[in-house]
């Protein structure tokens, strides 16, 4: 047979986004999405919010805002244990290891939904690279930087009703956020701001007992209502509410 002719090809540029840090090697299950996935699928607030639909994990986010306790659980840890589950950007720990509960929780507002690349998810505690705080779940956040100039801003409002016992309002806030970055020749940076300003609805009930007559300390001037609790003695609960502010 007859060779066909000799075709010059043209430059083949081949993109990729950056690989996972986590080791792969390893007999254990890891998920992943992508920064595409994130934008399309996901309604992220926050940098917490890319990890929403990975199985077997949760983080205990209480309404939007709720940065200081929101814990990130899986299934061999529970939300009172922060530190059975390990967080990194860029294979820097944002975990918070000075205690182990709700209010340890990982350093979220470190990374903008903006500059993720990647999040990838190791679960258990399957690889020596990591300390035995990797019982549950290990989290990397891959974060990317300006390959040109790119500008985005957000402004998301939101509000929802909460009706029980004496409490029946609407309860919302807002996000306003900026980011801006460049590339100028082997140098790139990237700016964001970010301010949320929430309020949520009442997560405790200030409560006490028919029979002791007095009211709750917590509250001021509640409106009181009789339940029943788990001790057959009635209760009477009063409302309360959290407001958070947050600017990074």
């Amino acid at each position: 047979p007859v060779d066909a002719p000799a075709k010059t090809l043209g430059v083949v540029t081949i993109n990729s986004g950056q690989p996972t840090s986590l080791p792969t090697q390893i007999p254990t299950t890891i998920e992943g999405v992508t920064k595409e996935q994130i934008e399309q699928t996901i309604n992220a607030t926050d940098s917490e919010d890319a990890l929403k639909y990975f199985p077997s994990l949760l983080v205990r986010k209480r309404y939007i805002g709720d940065y200081n306790h929101a814990v990130l659980s899986s299934r061999a840890s529970g939300t009172g244990n922060s530190a059975r589950s390990m967080v990194y950007a860029d294979g820097i720990l944002l975990s918070n290891y000075l205690g182990n509960g709700a209010a340890y929780t990982p350093r979220w507002g470190l990374v903008t939904p903006e500059e993720i690349e990647r999040v990838d998810i190791l679960y258990g505690p399957f690889s020596a690279a990591y300390a035995g705080n990797s019982v549950g779940a290990i989290v990397d956040y891959v974060t990317r930087m300006p390959k040109q100039f790119e500008a985005h801003a957000k402004i998301t409002g939101y509000t929802q009703n909460f009706k029980l016992y004496g409490t029946d309002s609407n309860y919302g806030g807002t996000q306003a956020s900026a980011s801006l970055g460049n590339k100028n020749g082997d140098w790139s940076w990237f700016v964001n701001v970010n301010r949320t300003s929430s309020s949520s609805q009442p997560l405790v009930f200030p409560t006490r007992l028919v029979s002791a007559g007095t009211a709750p300390a917590a509250a001021s001037g509640p409106s009181l209502h009789a339940d029943v609790a788990s001790t057959a003695l009635p209760p009477a609960p009063g409302s309360c509410r959290q407001t958070d502010h947050r600017a990074p």
